[in-house]
């Protein structure tokens, strides 16, 4: 009986203390989750200083501690277990009307979606402010002064990559401004663009077998003098080929014709966006701009509206109208 007593104890000995050590174990994993959960939406210059360090370990480290930083800031946590194939940039600019440089980071998540990250600096430090989503691949970030502002635009160089099954490929450039505590596009225009495409897509008379190939290629001036203008001069070519099933090879595709076209852009203060006339118009008597013309050469396929403006109003509200619409006293 004593034996079996003393065997009970010690039984009962051994499974308190394995109870004990997996109930610390436990609850170490579950500190060291916290932490690593609660990295504080806050880039230090001791971590900007590691990115551009020399020594690769250092930067490497300093770069993946950047991304998670950004990625637990736009609760983009499922994006973690890809985190070394995504590509990082930093930008510094002044983006909102604060009279500080911000800091601006750029991931590109995958071939097709990207984000920006924005910092703000508080006591030498940098702490997320906002974002801006629904970006493809960026190649690259600049900055211009806005009109009458103490602050820039953010322009971002973005590339559309549809190779795959259809076939569409763009370099194109987008405008953002802060403005009502949100970055809103104001712009957007290609800078190079192919694209393929079965000709009867858009033309009903044509062949069942007739492909059609547009390249596009602009070059973007932005004019700073007491405002802002953009011109876009380029050129378009358009080839044609026959194939009954799939899309022709390269050398069969003729050149059958060559377009060359200059379109420009004014900054407009008091509807702060790009129109295609200096002046506003009126629309049911009402102030507006016109932000775009769909008749203007040099665009895509994708653009499906013709003879209509595409106007700005007071409020902020994006209208298409036809152009009869409009009556233009224009010099």
């Amino acid at each position: 009986m004593k034996k079996i007593i003393i065997y009970f104890i010690i039984l009962l000995i051994l499974t308190t203390s394995l109870l004990i050590k997996y109930n610390e174990n436990s609850i170490i994993q579950v500190v060291a989750y916290s932490l690593v959960s609660s990295i504080e939406p806050t880039i230090t210059n001791k971590l900007l200083k590691n990115y551009n360090s020399n020594n690769p370990d250092v930067k490497k480290k300093a770069e993946n501690t950047i991304k998670e930083i950004c990625l637990n800031s736009l609760k983009y946590e499922n994006w973690k277990k890809y985190i070394d194939y995504i590509d990082l940039n930093i930008y510094f600019s002044n983006i909102i009307p604060n009279d500080k440089k911000e800091l601006i980071i750029n991931l590109n998540l995958s071939k097709d979606r990207a984000v920006i990250c924005i910092f703000t600096e508080n006591n030498g430090n940098y702490i997320f402010y906002d974002k801006i989503e629904n970006l493809l691949p960026i190649e690259n970030i600049k900055f211009i002064k806005i009109p009458n502002k103490n602050y820039n635009f953010l322009i971002t160089y973005q590339i559309a990559d549809e190779r795959l099954g259809a076939y569409y490929y763009e370099k194109f450039i987008e405008i953002y401004m802060y403005k009502n505590k949100y970055f809103k596009k104001l712009w957007k225009e290609t800078l190079f663009s192919e694209e393929i495409f079965r000709s009867n897509l858009i033309d009903k008379n044509a062949k069942a077998d007739e492909w059609t190939k547009n390249i596009i290629k602009n070059n973007i001036d932005f004019i700073k003098n007491s405002t802002l203008e953009i011109i876009v001069s380029g050129i378009k070519k358009t080839f044609k080929a026959q194939n009954k099933n799939s899309i022709p090879p390269a050398n069969q595709f003729k050149l059958v014709d060559t377009d060359t076209y200059k379109n420009k852009y004014y900054w407009n203060q008091e509807f702060e966006n790009f129109s295609i006339f200096k002046d506003v118009v009126l629309f049911h008597n009402k102030p507006v701009i016109v932000i775009k013309d769909s008749n203007f050469r040099g665009q895509t396929v994708h653009t499906f509206f013709k003879n209509k403006y595409k106007i700005l109003t007071i409020s902020d509200k994006i209208i298409y109208i036809n152009k009869s619409d409009i009556h233009l006293n224009i010099d």
